[in-house]
C-alpha cells in the first residue's frame, strides 16, 4: 500500500489510530505526518507526551532539527480536496482583479491576479510544514460569497479573503504570527519588484500588478476578522505597525506613479 504522504509503497504499511490514515514508517507517527488529531495525541499519558518530545527534536542537533524542517517544507503535500479549493480561491480573486481593471482579459492580467493569491497562500503553507504542522486551504462560504459579490463592478469597496491556510499542530503565538506575516510580506515584495519594473520599462500591467499587489497585502493585516493582521498584532504590534506602514506605502508610490493619490480604483 502507498504512504499517504511520500506515496512510498509499503508492504507492512502503518495505520494511524487517530486519524486512521495509512503511512509508512518514517510518517507512521502523527507528529510525521501532520495528523488532523494531533492535540488529542497529546492528551495522552506521559509517557505519550515525553516521547513526542523525543520526536519532534528534543533531544536532536540543531542540524537535524533544520534538515527535518527543510524536508518537510520541500515534501509540499496537496490533496485533491485542497487543491480544488485553490482553484476556487483563484477564480475569485481574478473576478475581483478583472473588475478593478475594467473586465480586460488578457493572459498577463490573469498571471498577476492568480499568482497575488497563490503566492500568499502558499507562503503561509510552506511557513507552517517548515514549523512541523499540517497545513492545507479551505474556501470559507462567507469570505468567498462576500469576495464573488465585491467582485461586482458597481461595488466600490473590494473584499480579497475567499479563504484561509488552516493549520494543526503545536504552533507557539510567535511562530502563528511569523506564518501570518509571511503572507503579506510576499504580495509587498511581489509589488516593489513591479513597481521599479514599472519605472524600468514603462508598462502598464507592471504598474497594476503593484497596485494589486499592494491592496492585498493592505488588506490582509486589518486587524479583524481572523485576517492575518489580527494574528500578526497579537503576536507583535510593533511589526504590525512597519508592515502595514510599507504596504500602505507601496500603495501611495504606485498611485502616485499614475499621477493620482491614493485613488484606490480606477
Amino acid at each position: 500500500m502507498e504512504c499517504g504522504i511520500c506515496n512510498k509503497q509499503e508492504d507492512m504499511p502503518f495505520k494511524c489510530r487517530y486519524c486512521k490514515g495509512i503511512f509508512c514508517s518514517d510518517h507512521r507517527l502523527p507528529p510525521n505526518h501532520g495528523c488532523l488529531f494531533l492535540n488529542e495525541f497529546l492528551k495522552q499519558p506521559q509517557k505519550d507526551r515525553e516521547f513526542l518530545e523525543h520526536l519532534d527534536g528534543k533531544y536532536a542537533s540543531p542540524g537535524q532539527k533544520i534538515a527535518s524542517s527543510i524536508r518537510n517544507t520541500v515534501l509540499l503535500r496537496f490533496s485533491k480536496t485542497e487543491i480544488l479549493h485553490l482553484i476556487i480561491g483563484a477564480a475569485l480573486v481574478t473576478a475581483v482583479g478583472m473588475s478593478i481593471s475594467g473586465f480586460r482579459l488578457r493572459p498577463d492580467y490573469l498571471a498577476i491576479f492568480v499568482s497575488a493569491f497563490l503566492i500568499h497562500e502558499l507562503a503561509h503553507k510552506f511557513l507552517a510544514q517548515f514549523y512541523n504542522a499540517w497545513a492545507e486551504f479551505r474556501v470559507q462560504l462567507y469570505g468567498a460569497v462576500i469576495t464573488a459579490f465585491s467582485a461586482l463592478p458597481f461595488i466600490p469597496f473590494k473584499f480579497i479573503a475567499p479563504g484561509a491556510v488552516f493549520i494543526s499542530g503545536s504552533v507557539s503565538e510567535r511562530r502563528n504570527g511569523r506564518i501570518a506575516l509571511i503572507g503579506p510580506l510576499t504580495n509587498l515584495a511581489l509589488g516593489a519588484g513591479f513597481l521599479l519594473a514599472y519605472f524600468v520599462f514603462g508598462s502598464q500591467i507592471l504598474l497594476i500588478g503593484a497596485r494589486f499587489n499592494a491592496w492585498i497585502a493592505v488588506f490582509n493585516l486589518i486587524p479583524f476578522m481572523g485576517l492575518d493582521g489580527a494574528k500578526i498584532f497579537a503576536w507583535s504590534k510593533r511589526v504590525w505597525i512597519l508592515v502595514m506602514a510599507a504596504g500602505i506605502g507601496l500603495y501611495a508610490a504606485s498611485d502616485l506613479a499614475t499621477g493620482r493619490f491614493l485613488g484606490i480604483f480606477g
